[in-house]
């Protein structure tokens, strides 16, 4: 039970925020893609914004703070779908794509340019999944379609550790202090295990279905999952309880994300509208409607209340991809 002041500065912040989103509409546009856009990352900084595709591709944009660039850097090397794009927590200018080629490419985007060559990394499989060691700029975590999950060093190229699942694995993340890793099952249950020993620490049953994503809050406080049931669940980080839920979607949870003070909570799946809820409480803020459901990415901008996100879109029938940007401080 919070005590009269907190109980009062939770209300007046959450009245505060539902009133902002009562003037949201849907984002502005962003031609990336002549595919959909799987996976959206903020730089560091947040100065930049990094999409991927099905179309082989990863696009980056420049953002002035209220808008983004007039067109991407397309940059090219993949050979098959691109499922997930991230730049690297200490670095403004690393960024780490995984592909369906069994490969996960570093582009240095110091001097960024359609012609930026590369590192290029061999994997086992094809790759679904990636994040990077919150702590150590030299980690990448990476999962792919056999739920194989491999420890990557950049600055070797090598796998150090390869972790064999004979269970779905969806998505995972690291805690903020990158000695655990959270990892969404088929069965519904996150694993919690250590890093980098990958020592199962806890099993928490999260889902009636299948756990499908998992993001840790930026204060450390929370982590939250999306599952198969269509709820959304947040857990004291602490005890790992669920202390909240959100279940006014009626679909398949396929993305959430927390904002950069860990105040609201978005999430989205194949309804019409990505949720926006408020933490600790869960209590609906408001909503973003979208035009081509469902939900493939969404990723908030990491010092300002800047939500992007990409769906469906088409245009005579023609699938094409695109970031939209929503500044709820500016609605």
């Amino acid at each position: 039970m919070y005590s009269p002041e907190t109980k009062a500065k939770h209300e007046k912040l959450y009245a505060g925020l539902k009133k902002k989103f009562a003037s949201v509409k849907k984002g502005d546009e962003y031609r990336s893609h002549s595919g959909k856009v799987h996976s959206i990352s903020w730089s560091a900084t947040g100065n930049r914004i990094a999409s991927c595709s099905s179309d082989k591709t990863v696009s980056v944009f420049d953002f002035d703070g209220t808008k983004l660039s007039r067109s991407p850097t397309c940059l090219r090397g993949h050979t098959d779908s691109v499922d997930q794009v991230a730049w690297c927590c200490k670095s403004a200018d690393l960024l780490v794509s995984a592909s369906a080629d069994k490969t996960i490419r570093l582009w240095d985007c110091r001097s960024l340019s359609a012609k930026t060559n590369p590192l290029t990394i061999t994997t086992k499989g094809e790759n679904i999944n990636l994040c990077w060691n919150p702590t150590n700029a030299n980690q990448v975590l990476v999962g792919n379609k056999e739920d194989l999950v491999s420890v990557i060093d950049v600055r070797t190229l090598k796998s150090v550790v390869d972790q064999q699942f004979r269970f779905e694995i969806n998505e995972m993340c690291f805690n903020n202090a990158g000695n655990l890793i959270f990892l969404t099952t088929g069965n519904g249950t996150i694993l919690v295990q250590s890093f980098p020993e990958m020592k199962l620490q806890s099993t928490i049953k999260a889902h009636s279905s299948g756990a499908i994503c998992v993001k840790m809050s930026p204060d450390g406080k929370y982590f939250a999952t999306g599952g198969a049931d269509a709820v959304v669940c947040l857990f004291d980080y602490a005890s790992f309880t669920c202390v909240s839920a959100v279940s006014r979607l009626d679909w398949v949870i396929r993305v959430i994300g927390f904002n950069h003070d860990s105040t609201m909570l978005a999430s989205g799946s194949e309804d019409t509208f990505i949720d926006v809820s408020y933490v600790p409480t869960c209590a609906g803020i408001g909503q973003v409607p979208l035009d081509n459901p469902p939900a493939n990415a969404l990723c908030w901008h990491p010092r300002a209340n800047v939500l992007a996100y990409g769906a469906d879109e088409k245009e005579r029938d023609r699938e094409y991809g695109a970031i939209k940007l929503v500044n709820v401080d500016i609605a």
